[in-house]
């Protein structure tokens, strides 16, 4: 097997020689190869961080059970709900530690993907070296940094992927053994389908040695056995939750293409409003494979890893993702950049024929193969990185625009107990903290055999959610059922950056609280009334003045002090100088929402109300009287002094002003 002398070396620790000497030694004799790896990794360090603004929902998945277990909650989605939600338990580990490190998942995230973008050219030019040569290396590593089906799966484990990948082959070719089989047992624990990686490159090596090396085998199959052991015990599955889930919106073809008709409509659209000339890189591509399907044997690593990949994710019949085509992006570049080489080379040679001199061809061979090189790096940057620049520029995306702040006015405005059922659950898991159920089934692996048969109403039918979240016209099939319109009203729409119509909230008809009018911090009247060391007014405000016909909205603020059992009824009356009732705008809590036994002692209530003025009530200065009612005895809640006596029956708001 050939070494090509590539950077990967054979540390020698002794007294004598030390890590740091050796490093400097090869750097003397390795003057370029230091210069272009420092070259493709700054590109590539540009590349991620140009990217950095790309959060794909399905990585915040990942985020939340990265902190949940780097918190303490557990290795889950939800809390106290052991499923494998996430498909890659090396990354979510991984940004769980840098959570410690950087406070956040999506911080850690972050860094631990600009510092592989920096990573990945870095490995594959020294991979494409080894293989073949310099020109494929180098071409092949910037064309890679910025594909743009690798630059859209920036958030996700994709770059981890190939990364690993890179590191798997690099280290066989290197005969570093034992290494190469660390690299193949975390790729196979990256995720299921990263153990094809594995599998290439073991029975390659099998098949060209007629020997079994185990220094490579252990660790290659024992990582991720460890890891499937563990899946099984903690989860009470090996597999996760999410694979059956895709294969279930796959049978349904949801939404719209599998993985080889996925790639199609890219491609088209990349031919159609970028530039034809993308059909140069299939060309290059199978010059590519004409000296590796002649003498280069060792590229068969890559490009059976590339065949039986495709065939896996179109075999199961998985709905296409942006991020699912990022494994293959390594080889495919690597390949590309090979039928570059191979253009160099047959100039080279054609240099090597027309002249005499021995210098001269020597000199020629290096124009020509710079030329080469720095003629393809053009093209790659006038047509391939467009594509890439305006992917970049439209993130973060529609999702990402809109379900933070969604989630986050739930956080802040809903029950903390509730349950939420909704769609993608990225971004409005992570946000809103709330306990989530799956509509199509990630978070709970019931849901998928439904989903299979059409029915997306399954998970809000069986698990009876607080709270259901979806855009307007999402699921017209559930939304337009009499059972849905019964047990979940809508609450409240939410119009946000990215999205054309709104999010509408949808809750069980009592319970559940939503402040969907809150006060004004400014306008907020403060108070501090005590009804019956229960509930505590401690602020309100009144829209005012009004005229005659007109309303004046009142909104009240309340905290719980202790558990309420009973169901009151809160009452604002207008009244006169006598007390004379003029209006009213009795209601229970919330438009009947939320009522009082549903009232967490230290929770903080919104409360809205409409008091509608006679057509005849003359102008001046009224009070607001507030309190609260039992509706059946009509007994009202006692207003307390600081030393627990009896001081009211109700609360006046005194001033306030009609107008003609």
């Amino acid at each position: 097997m050939p070494n090509n002398g590539g950077i990967m070396l054979r540390w020698t620790f002794n007294r004598d020689r030390g890590l740091v000497t050796q490093i400097q030694t090869w750097l003397k004799t390795h003057r370029l190869d230091a210069a272009l790896l420092l070259v493709v990794g700054l590109f590539g360090l540009w590349s991620g961080w140009q990217a950095r603004q790309i959060i794909a929902d399905d990585a915040m998945i990942t985020f939340r059970v990265a902190e949940n277990l780097a918190f303490g909650r557990g290795f889950v989605f939800n809390p106290g709900e052991y499923v494998q939600v996430t498909t890659t338990p090396l990354y979510t580990l991984l940004v769980a530690a840098g959570t410690w490190l950087f406070g956040s998942a999506p911080a850690a995230a972050l860094a631990l993907n600009i510092t592989l973008a920096a990573l990945i050219p870095m490995l594959a030019y020294d991979t494409g070296r080894r293989l073949s040569g310099w020109i494929t290396g180098l071409t092949g590593a910037l064309l890679l940094s910025i594909t743009p089906l690798l630059v859209t799966a920036f958030s996700m484990e994709s770059y981890l992927y190939a990364a690993l990948f890179l590191a798997s082959v690099n280290a066989y070719l290197a005969r570093r053994y034992r290494l190469a089989g660390v690299a193949i047992g975390l790729t196979a624990m990256l995720r299921g389908d990263a153990a094809l990686v594995g599998a290439c490159i073991l029975t390659f090596d099998f098949v060209t040695t007629r020997r079994l090396r185990w220094a490579m085998i252990a660790p290659a199959i024992g990582l991720p056995l460890g890891w499937y052991a563990f899946a099984a015990v903690y989860y009470g599955s090996p597999l996760p939750a999410t694979l059956q889930a895709k294969t279930a919106q796959g049978k349904i073809n949801w939404l719209g293409d599998y993985f080889i008709s996925g790639f199609g409509q890219y491609w088209h659209d990349w031919l159609k409003f970028y530039s034809r000339y993308f059909n140069v890189l299939p060309v290059l591509y199978l010059l590519g494979l004409i000296p590796v399907l002649r003498r280069e044997r060792l590229w068969l690593i890559v490009i059976i890893h590339n065949l039986l990949y495709t065939a896996a994710f179109e075999g199961l019949r998985v709905t296409f993702a942006a991020w699912y085509y990022a494994p293959l992006t390594p080889g495919v570049a690597l390949i590309i950049g090979r039928g570059v080489q191979l253009i160099a080379e047959a100039g080279e040679w054609l240099a090597g024929r027309l002249l005499r001199s021995e210098a001269a061809r020597r000199t020629a061979g290096v124009v020509v193969s710079l030329a080469v090189t720095a003629g393809f790096l053009l093209f790659a940057w006038q047509v391939v990185y467009p594509v890439t620049a305006d992917i970049i520029a439209a993130n973060p995306d529609w999702k990402a625009q809109a379900y933070p702040p969604a989630a986050r006015w739930i956080a802040q405005n809903t029950s903390t107990n509730a349950t939420l059922a909704t769609i993608d659950i990225g971004h409005l898991g992570y946000w809103s903290g709330r306990r989530i159920i799956d509509i199509v089934g990630l978070a709970q692996p019931d849901v998928a055999a439904h989903i299979a048969e059409g029915d997306f109403g399954y998970a809000i039918r069986q698990y009876q959610p607080d709270m259901v979240l979806l855009g307007a016209t999402w699921l017209g099939e559930v939304q337009s059922k009499e059972w849905f319109q019964q047990a979940y009203p809508a609450r409240h729409s939410l119009r946000l950056a990215g999205m054309d119509d709104p999010l509408v909230l949808f809750t069980r008809p009592t319970g559940i609280k939503a402040e969907t009018e809150p006060i004004p911090a400014a306008a907020l009247t403060p108070a501090d009334v005590d009804f019956n060391r229960q509930i505590r007014l401690t602020g309100y405000h009144v829209s005012q003045p009004a005229g005659p016909g007109g309303t004046l909205n009142v909104m009240l603020r309340w905290r719980a002090d202790a558990p309420i059992d009973n169901d009151f009824t809160v009452f604002v009356q207008l009244v006169d100088a006598d007390n004379a009732i003029l209006a009213q705008g009795d209601g229970k809590p919330q438009g009947g929402f939320y009522p009082t036994p549903f009232w967490q002692p230290g929770e903080r209530i919104t409360d809205a109300y409409t008091i509608s003025l006679p057509a005849e009530i003359p102008p001046g200065r009224y009070d607001i009287l507030l309190g609260f009612y039992e509706a059946d005895s009509g007994a009202r809640l006692q207003i307390l002094d600081e030393a627990g006596q009896f001081k009211a029956d109700h609360f006046a708001i005194s001033g306030v002003e009609v107008k003609n």
